[in-house]
């Protein structure tokens, strides 16, 4: 599993490739195998999935799986957040979201009214 140095090190390389972005899949793979770390790996991993997920499409099952597991996680705070930065990219991955499944996403109902104001 990835330390958070490491995963910030894909980052740059993700980032600096500009338009060859989907060259670097073993960089994607090493930020997707973030959701197996800590606290620290998996906000990395939430942050940095939904950015770069439409340049990596054969690896679209693995990116949602990542996805899900995080909105699992027995912490709140790691699930919440990984929602919202979902939510934020969405616009840019819309062709993998059928209409319901952001909120199927949600971990709980008592973290709805934090939502609400995303889907307005």
């Amino acid at each position: 599993m990835p330390t958070v140095e490491e995963l910030y090190r894909n980052y740059g390389i993700l980032a600096d490739a500009t338009e060859q972005v989907g060259q670097h899949k073993d960089a994607y793979q090493v930020i997707l195998d973030g959701v197996k770390g800590g606290t620290k790996e998996k906000r990395l991993a939430a942050q940095f999935i939904p950015k770069f997920f439409k340049h990596f499409p054969e690896l679209a099952d693995s990116a949602i799986n990542a996805q899900l597991d995080l909105c699992e996680d027995e912490d709140v705070s790691i699930s919440f957040f990984n929602i919202v930065m979902s939510l934020i990219y969405l616009n840019s991955t819309i062709h993998w979201i059928a209409g319901d499944v952001p909120l199927g996403l949600l971990p709980s109902a008592k973290n709805l009214m934090f939502f609400i104001p995303l889907y307005v």
